[in-house]
């Protein structure tokens, strides 16, 4: 599966690296899916991952699903100790994630040796706000890997001790506690339209650059705003968006210095790239279509991948018209700009 990178951090196999693939045996213990919401191959997946989580993190996260779970927090809290979440952990820390479609209600539930790195607040904010949309859409996989991916990141941030001001879940979910309606299957895939504004369009990349965040800052998932490509409105009909995504985008960016955009000789292509050093913060692609600048994340999601530590890095192999704004960069083998 490829994500564009509008989700700001990226945690798929796809943005990983190179070494980044199932493990042969197709060998899932740390996922137990009793309801059948997932096949081998996303059992696999989400297996692959947490595997590095806890290579990275010391964070044993196991994931359960099930049709009898009844009383969903009552049943976790008994599941957690009965399947040992945490034992593989040198410090202890487990996670668990038991979803029960036919009570519709998942629950994330986190071990004492976490519960300073991932308070109800933040548990409700990825559910709800990440998760939850993942799962109105019917991709159950996509939503736990997208949680995995905000619970990465929260792991980083208190590994380097940032301060909890910078996050963005401590403005609240909509509720509290560390359960919520799963709401498997139960909507389309975008679900944050807060508008169907038709923004003014013409302006420079910069310009175009400024209103895609001021967008995602007001969550607005709307595809057919006039920023984005035509081939990019068409990607984005069918992709899901959700609150959680749309925060980090603003979050990651605000903390990274864009340089001048870089026009091709053509005067078709643009690019705004940020300084190596600020690895986070991937470029952004335009085109000019009739005279007007527009945001062409089509090109992103196919070119662009993140590492563990959420570095960007070109796809390699992949051909793509905005190779002319990185000819003064080098890359190792596997994409990472120097």
């Amino acid at each position: 599966m490829r994500r564009p990178i509008f989700t700001a951090v990226i945690f798929l196999c796809v943005s990983l690296t190179a070494g980044c693939t199932p493990s042969p045996s197709g060998k899932t213990d740390l996922v137990a899916d009793g309801a059948a919401l997932l096949d081998l191959e996303q059992r696999t997946r989400i297996q692959t991952f947490h595997e590095l989580l806890r290579a990275d993190f010391d964070i044993d996260y196991r994931v359960v699903t099930s049709n009898e779970a009844g009383d969903i927090d009552a049943h976790a809290a008994m599941l957690f100790q009965e399947i040992g979440a945490g034992n593989r952990s040198a410090k202890g820390q487990g996670l668990l994630l038991l979803i029960d479609p036919g009570e519709d209600r998942v629950r994330l539930e986190v071990g004492y040796a976490l519960e300073g790195t991932y308070p109800d607040a933040f548990i409700a904010y990825v559910e709800q706000r990440q998760m939850v949309p993942f799962f109105r859409a019917g991709r159950v996989a996509d939503g736990i890997l997208s949680t995995t991916e905000l619970i990465v990141t929260r792991a980083q941030n208190a590994k380097r001790n940032a301060g909890l001001e910078s996050e963005v879940w401590l403005e609240g979910s909509g509720g509290a506690g560390a359960s919520t309606a799963a709401r498997i299957g139960e909507g389309s895939a975008n679900t944050g339209f807060n508008s169907r504004t038709k923004l003014a369009s013409g302006g420079s990349p910069a310009t175009v650059l400024s209103q895609y965040f001021s967008r995602m800052q007001a969550r607005d998932a709307n595809p057919d705003l006039d920023i984005y490509t035509l081939a990019t409105q068409e990607m984005l009909r069918d992709w899901v968006m959700t609150p959680a995504q749309m925060d980090n985008v603003v979050k990651s960016y605000r903390r990274c210095d864009a340089e001048v955009e870089r026009v091709d000789s053509s005067g078709r292509y643009a690019v705004i790239r940020y300084p190596v050093k600020q690895r986070q913060c991937s470029p952004w692609f335009f085109e000019k279509d009739d005279g007007k600048w527009a945001l062409d994340l089509t090109m992103m999601q196919l070119a662009v991948r993140f590492g563990r530590d959420n570095s960007w890095h070109f796809e390699r192999g992949v051909q793509h018209p905005y190779a002319y704004a990185f000819t003064d960069w080098s890359f190792d083998a596997q994409g990472f700009p120097k």
